[in-house]
């Protein structure tokens, strides 16, 4: 088992990626890049795929330099400690308050699929009183 100070799993994971923590589902129709919107963000059970690509890829405080330094090619959401999908990291955009979105296209199938998500998510465990909802994992 690969463990670092921000995560630990009690799966072999060996595919570095950014892993966001999603909270409840809040409606709130927002802007994505300009004439793309979403109705909300977070997580809640049913929610279409598109809903949960974009809660995913939008709006985070990230270190882009990290995620080029560690290959990061890929994010995985989580909601209460189970990852619910994984998507590939595509173009970044920043708006003006600093926070980062980017492309992403998600991930059905494949081996970065089972990985990190297979067919009911994977458990994940922040460390115990971690506020970040943004952790980069990496395997050691």
């Amino acid at each position: 088992m690969a463990t670092l100070p921000d995560v630990q799993s009690r799966h072999p994971l060996k595919t570095p990626v950014l892993l966001l923590r999603l909270g409840s589902w809040e409606v709130e129709r927002a802007e994505m890049e300009p004439g793309t919107f979403r109705e909300g963000h977070g997580y809640r059970d049913g929610m279409s795929n598109q809903e949960l690509v974009d809660a995913t890829r939008a709006w985070w405080v990230l270190r882009p330099d990290r995620l080029d330094r560690d290959g990061i090619n890929y994010a995985v959401a989580v909601h209460q400690g189970i990852t619910r999908a994984v998507v590939t990291i595509g173009d970044l955009f920043q708006r003006s308050d600093e926070r980062w979105a980017f492309s992403a296209t998600l991930l059905t199938n494949g081996r970065v699929f089972d990985e990190w998500v297979g067919p009911r998510g994977r458990s994940i465990d922040f460390a115990r009183g971690a506020q970040n909802p943004v952790a980069y994992w990496t395997p050691s």
